[in-house]
């Protein structure tokens, strides 16, 4: 029997609910991989250009960027690209990979 607790006592069964709660456990199941690339020369004025080359790449999930450290971080499914794609879209963006 399912109840509700009430903090003494279960009262009454709970009539499941079909559309409550459910999940994508296709979403769920998804893996992601982390790549960090370093690029010369980087300054903020790049960054609009950079992160459109990388949202062109299948799969990108997340970009940030430390200017600080010239480097673009890079969460992606392995699935849908590699990090060679992520290499060719600097370069074809016009920057250097270092």
């Amino acid at each position: 029997m399912v109840g509700i607790y009430t903090g003494s006592a279960v009262k009454g069964p709970i009539e499941p609910i079909d559309d409550f709660c459910q999940i994508d456990l296709t979403m769920a199941q998804t893996t992601t991989k982390t790549a960090i690339l370093s690029i010369g020369g980087l300054k903020s004025e790049n960054l609009p250009v950079l992160r459109a080359a990388f949202n062109a790449v299948p799969g990108v999930v997340k970009i940030d960027f430390s200017l600080e450290r010239s480097v673009a971080v890079l969460d992606f499914d392995p699935s849908q690209s590699h990090i060679d794609d992520f290499l060719r879209a600097v370069l074809k963006a016009g920057f250097q990979v270092l």
